[in-house]
């Protein structure tokens, strides 16, 4: 689970504007957790299938942006209401052995989910004012995270008695606006902040606040809160094969998933082992253990 503390560009109501030049189907691989302790309206809910869809759809995008600047191209024709709903996401990017590599969302936007999705995959990489932008190298040590977000609501407290009260750990992602400006954290940081005192102190100087401005100076900030549907990658470093294919080493690998133009356009394996010679489609996904040649 990632649960590192993110970036959010709060008043951001565009993305970036997306080319799609890939004509092969967007398909899912299932190396995935899900998280939630949350009780979503129906409207809300994605079924495990458009999870792993939308991480898939983030892990190519890392592969094929760093690579040459382009992402997957997506058929909307196979995608399901939910991802072409109008919802906000964070996508959260971490390093083996040294943590957060960069997270960024949104919480306005008039996009489509899978297309914010691509957005803030490549803003996470390369937009981050936390970090120099991620190298195409470092991909074998990245895994990622998204969580999708449902819409804001203002939360009315009387006192910071009233405010720790009405707050609910693990549930509630909130948002801090002081005239200092504005922060958030997502949900799961309550995993990390569990005391609300320390939550809340350190929501303040995220965005430069005094840490104890929410006690003294309550009556002058607005708190909203939301929540989220997280889930992503269990493993790091899942290998793309690239545009142009790929062919099996020596060594063997094991398929994740690949490119089928199934009814539906989807596609979920278990870790199937192919072996030497075997050739690869573009979009392929293998274990980051396995032995390929991607043709050049």
């Amino acid at each position: 689970m990632l649960t590192q503390l993110c970036y959010v560009l709060l008043k951001e109501s565009k993305s970036y504007s997306i080319i799609l030049p890939m004509k092969k189907k967007i398909v899912f691989f299932v190396a995935l957790y899900f998280f939630s302790h949350l009780a979503f309206a129906a409207e809300d809910r994605l079924t495990d299938r458009e999870k792993a869809f939308l991480v898939n759809l983030s892990r190519q995008t890392l592969y094929y942006h760093l690579k040459d600047g382009t992402v997957p191209y997506v058929d909307e024709k196979v995608l399901t209401d939910n991802l072409k709903s109008k919802k906000c996401c964070f996508v959260t990017l971490d390093k083996k052995n040294s943590g957060l590599r960069g997270c960024m969302g949104l919480f306005e936007s008039q996009e489509q989910l899978y297309k914010n999705v691509i957005d803030r995959t490549i803003a996470a990489a390369t937009k981050d004012p936390r970090f120099t932008p991620v190298t195409y190298d470092e991909l074998k040590d990245i895994k990622l995270e998204i969580s999708v977000l449902t819409e804001p609501i203002n939360l009315p407290f009387s006192s910071p008695e009233d405010l720790m009260n009405k707050l609910q750990p693990l549930k509630d992602g909130v948002i801090i606006t002081t005239k200092y400006g504005s922060s958030t954290y997502l949900p799961q940081v309550w995993e990390q902040l569990p005391d609300k005192k320390d939550f809340l102190s350190s929501l303040c100087m995220k965005h430069g606040a005094p840490p104890d401005y929410w006690e003294t100076n309550y009556k002058d900030m607005t708190v909203q809160t939301y929540q989220a549907i997280v889930f992503g990658e269990e493993v790091y470093g899942t290998i793309v094969v690239g545009k142009k294919g790929a062919v099996v080493g020596e060594k063997g690998a094991y398929m994740l998933g690949a490119v089928m133009p199934l009814k539906d356009g989807l596609y979920s394996g278990d870790n199937n082992k192919v072996v030497k010679g075997t050739k690869l489609l573009p979009g392929t996904f293998v274990t980051s253990d396995s032995d390929i040649i991607q043709n050049q």
